[in-house]
Formats: structure tokens, sequence, C-alpha cells
């Protein structure tokens, strides 16, 4: 990655960050993960960044579970708020644990993506 594409890569973790924390916030936390789907394909569009399609993964099921299974959309918001304070426990800004940030990021998604929501692993 060019250090224009680290820029890019880091200014989309701290959005995702200030997203996840409006998650906690809404009354309705739909919406942001909407908003996190559409800001993650600009992201995505832009070049291959590791973890954003699996960002976009994540808040379509998360999301498309409020829209395919109305009666149970007090559960998925419930799991809309859990996978934001998920995301926000892991620390990008600590200097001393990039490879263990990383490490923490891959099992989050490895959760949410295949434990969670079956997705294939390959």
């Amino acid at each position: 990655m060019s250090s224009s594409d680290d820029e890019v890569w880091l200014a989309y973790l701290e959005h995702t960050r200030d997203l996840a924390e409006q998650v906690l916030r809404a009354d309705d936390p739909y919406d942001v993960g909407l908003q996190f789907m559409g800001d993650t394909l600009e992201v995505i569009a832009t070049g291959e960044y590791e973890y954003a399609v699996s960002m976009y993964n994540l808040w379509g099921d998360l999301t498309d579970w409020v829209e395919l299974k109305p009666a149970e959309e007090d559960l998925a918001t419930v799991e809309m708020v859990r996978a934001a304070r998920e995301w926000l426990a892991l620390n990008p800004r600590d200097s001393d644990a990039v490879r263990r940030y990383f490490d923490a990021v891959r099992r989050y998604f490895d959760h949410w993506l295949h434990d969670v929501f079956h997705h294939d692993q390959s």
C-alpha cells in the first residue's frame, strides 16, 4: 500500500469507528448499518483494502436480517449493537499492537461472517 492508500485506509477505519459509535447511540441502528455498507462500497471502489469487503458483508447480513426476518428485528438490532461494540473494542491506534490488532480484526470477521452468518471460508 502506498502512503496515500494508507491514509485512505486509516481514514476509513476512523470513519467506521464513528459509525460504530453512532450505532450505539441510534434509536434504530438499521439506517447506520446501511451507511456502513454504502461508505464501505466507496472504499472498495477505490482499491482493494483488506477487510473492507468483510465489513460490507457483515453489515449487509445484519441489515438483511432486519429486512428478511422482520419478526426478528429486535434480535438483529441487539446483534448490530454487539457488532459495533466489538468493533470499537479493537484499537487501531495502539502502535505497539498493530499485529495483534489485525489478528483481532481477522478473528472479529471470522466470528461474525463464518460463525454467526455461516459464510464460506474459501
